[in-house]
């Protein structure tokens, strides 16, 4: 007999994702004292009703909220300032870097020191704003249609100016990361300008707060084994202890 009602375990559940962010059917069905098969049709109900994704023996947590890249940096704003300061110690003299449209990047943007003869392209005007007054760093807007979603352009016309460069170093933005499937975005055409920006790079970097862990988009871009280097909080275990078995340079951030 199960020890919960259908809705207890719903609730039970998605209160797990939130703080496991990835569950396995046949672990669920022992700590909810249920059978896998019970399990299976919550999950399917919680996924028809867009609660989380499904996974082959489980489910993932959903990729976490959108909206303009000024919104965007309401959310886990104390974590994402930590990613951008930790960012600065990978940024070398006289390189070129790729900023794709990302709120943390703004804040990295923001905090580029002016004496490195940096050469900084974006495809977000929000960022190129931030570095408007910043002289001594030589800032490259890319052009084409504004997608108001992702906070930049990503059409044709940007695609395929990205063509007219090599990167030394692409702070590539991320919607959500899975261990079953690397790296994702939630739209079609962000996830190809992103494939795009990161094939044109000599080395790829990627900033991933904690709730983008084991979250799923729609749209893989890019395998875990494909970037250089990834920062994330002291609190996000699951995504050390993948990438610390990866040729990738796990940096851990202090958390004020």
């Amino acid at each position: 007999m199960d020890n919960y009602s259908p809705e207890e375990r719903y609730q039970l559940i998605l209160n797990l994702l939130k703080s496991h962010s990835k569950l396995m059917a046949a672990d669920l069905a022992t700590r909810l004292g249920t059978t896998e098969a019970t399990i299976r049709r919550d999950l399917r109900f919680l996924a028809n009703e867009g609660l989380c994704k499904r996974i082959h023996g489980g489910a993932l947590s959903l990729v976490p909220p959108t909206g303009t890249q000024e919104q965007r940096l309401e959310y886990s704003n104390n974590e994402k300032q930590a990613l951008a300061i930790a960012a600065l110690s990978i940024i070398k003299k006289e390189q070129v870097i790729f900023l794709d449209a990302s709120s943390t990047h703004m804040l990295l943007a923001s905090l580029l020191p002016n004496n490195i003869n940096l050469t900084v392209v974006t495809n977000s005007p929000a960022i190129a704003s931030r570095l408007l007054e910043r002289q001594h760093i030589r800032t490259i807007l890319i052009g084409g249609e504004l997608n108001y979603a992702v906070g930049g352009a990503i059409d044709i016309t940007a695609a395929e100016a990205l063509n007219k460069f090599r990167f030394d170093l692409c702070f590539i933005g991320i919607c959500g990361w899975s261990s079953d499937v690397g790296f994702t975005a939630i739209h079609y055409q962000d996830g190809e300008f992103k494939r795009l920006a990161a094939s044109r790079a000599g080395a790829i970097a990627i900033l991933c707060t904690d709730d983008k862990t084991e979250a799923l988009g729609p749209y893989p871009f890019l395998p875990s084994d494909g970037i250089d280097y990834l920062l994330c909080s002291p609190n996000n275990e699951a995504i050390k202890s993948y990438f610390a078995k990866l040729d990738c340079s796990v940096i851990i951030t202090k958390l004020s």
